[in-house]
């Protein structure tokens, strides 16, 4: 009886086409697996912006001298395109000089007769306040507590319910 020896390469072949299948997980680094996952996390902080932080805006102080204009003559408002933003700026002469919105509070402008001064945080400080409280009762626990900076107030509440007891 011949042996058969093609079948034998076939069986072999195909037994090491599945045992590679098995095992090749194990060959690929764990970064190779979990790269999809991170470009997808990539893609979500494009789609959502970050949340606005009302402590970046400034504020000013601006003292006008009796000898500076206030009474407009001639209002012309013009779009700017700046670090790929565009904005809207407000110029405006008065029998005193022109003057721009853009450039008012602007540290490499000064217009004469007109100080810009940049308030402090602490200057706000005295409008930040915090409550925190609880109150239990029969029926279960209230948790509150309230933050306030500026004109901004956060107000937050949680109950828990009271085990109820089986009798």
């Amino acid at each position: 009886m011949a042996f058969p020896i093609r079948t034998v390469f076939l069986s072999g072949a195909l037994a090491g086409l599945v045992a590679g299948a098995i095992a090749a997980p194990a060959f690929f680094p764990a970064a190779f697996a979990a790269e999809p996952q991170k470009h997808i996390l990539d893609t979500a902080s494009e789609i959502f912006p970050k949340p606005f932080d009302p402590k970046a805006l400034r504020k000013f102080d601006i003292i006008v001298d009796d000898s500076v204009s206030t009474k407009p003559l001639r209002t012309e408002t013009v779009s700017k395109i700046g670090f790929g933003q565009r904005s809207m700026v407000a110029i405006v002469t008065t029998s005193s000089g022109t003057y721009s919105s853009d450039a008012i509070a602007s540290p490499y402008v000064r217009y004469p007769g007109i100080d810009v001064v940049q308030k402090d945080d602490g200057d706000y400080d005295r409008h930040h306040h915090s409550w925190f409280g609880f109150a239990t009762s029969p029926y279960g626990t209230r948790t509150w507590s309230q933050i306030t900076r500026g004109s901004f107030t956060v107000i937050t509440s949680t109950f828990t319910p009271a085990k109820r007891s089986r009798g």
